[in-house]
């Protein structure tokens, strides 16, 4: 039999029931939004994963484009977004510069000057701060449970609420997840942040030789977190536990209200693993 009358008699009877009845074909043209919506996400995909590699490879500005292009196809690509982000934000902190040590869109002049565009001025770092932010901002949007969104924006924010709020919302997502060990990189970034507006934190609550308290009641809360983080970062979470709820303890003895509260959302978020 010819090989196209077989492949049409074939089609023909898979359009039919045993009793006849004709089973509605699935034609071309009506797949065709969803065989585009996957084509575009495979695209998208594809320029993902090409500004990863070039990231790999520190050729930071083609992987601005392409994390770009993955996003003018998906424009819910949050990863895409968190990337792109990512390398603004790095612009902004100054960590990125040019193989012969100066910033991207400048060039060397002679051994003594550079020469800039105009974009490249003192502005340069606050337009990629705004940028990563932007960019963070969108992933969030996207994937509201986005931890690493949250903590990267938190660590470019100026505000140093607005960082605290980003950092402490990242640390507790992370404790959701069971990420303990990214959980306790955050909770450092806290701790170094509240000693900064906090600088008597880190004294001890009472002399070393007091004979009536126990040796981690001597500890100011800044130590205690200190320790409670590092049992984190080990998984231990009854130690985390009780270092936390001593840290808890003196804040509330102190009517440090605000910072109280933050450390019982900690307890409370290491609590809910151990149920």
């Amino acid at each position: 039999m010819n090989y196209k009358k077989l492949i049409s008699l074939t089609l023909t009877i898979a359009t039919l029931t045993t009793t006849n009845t004709i089973i509605p074909q699935l034609k071309t043209g009506a797949n065709q939004p969803q065989n585009k919506q996957i084509q575009a996400q495979r695209k998208a995909s594809d320029w993902f994963y090409q500004g990863i590699i070039k990231t790999n490879r520190e050729d930071y500005q083609s992987a601005i484009y392409n994390f770009t292009k993955a996003i003018e196809i998906n424009p819910r690509y949050a990863q895409a977004y968190y990337r792109r982000g990512l390398i603004y934000a790095q612009y902004a902190q100054g960590k990125i510069l040019n193989s012969d040590g100066i910033l991207p869109g400048c060039v060397r002049v002679d051994e003594y000057s550079v020469s800039c565009e105009v974009k490249v001025t003192a502005n340069w770092k606050k337009q990629n701060q705004q940028q990563a932010i932007k960019d963070f901002n969108q992933a969030i949007e996207i994937s509201p449970r986005y931890a690493a969104a949250y903590y990267q924006r938190g660590l470019i924010q100026e505000n140093r609420q607005d960082k605290l709020n980003d950092l402490q919302f990242a640390a507790l997502t992370y404790l959701q997840f069971n990420n303990y060990s990214e959980a306790a990189n955050v909770l450092e970034d806290i701790d170094k942040l509240y000693l900064e507006m906090n600088p008597d934190a880190a004294i001890k609550e009472s002399p070393t030789g007091s004979p009536t308290l126990s040796a981690d009641l001597k500890k100011s809360p800044h130590q205690l977190m200190i320790e409670g983080r590092e049992a984190l970062d080990k998984s231990d979470l009854q130690t985390a536990l009780e270092k936390y709820r001593l840290a808890r303890q003196i804040f509330w003895d102190r009517k440090d209200t605000k910072k109280h509260q933050e450390v019982q959302q900690i307890i409370s978020a290491i609590e809910g693993k151990k149920r």
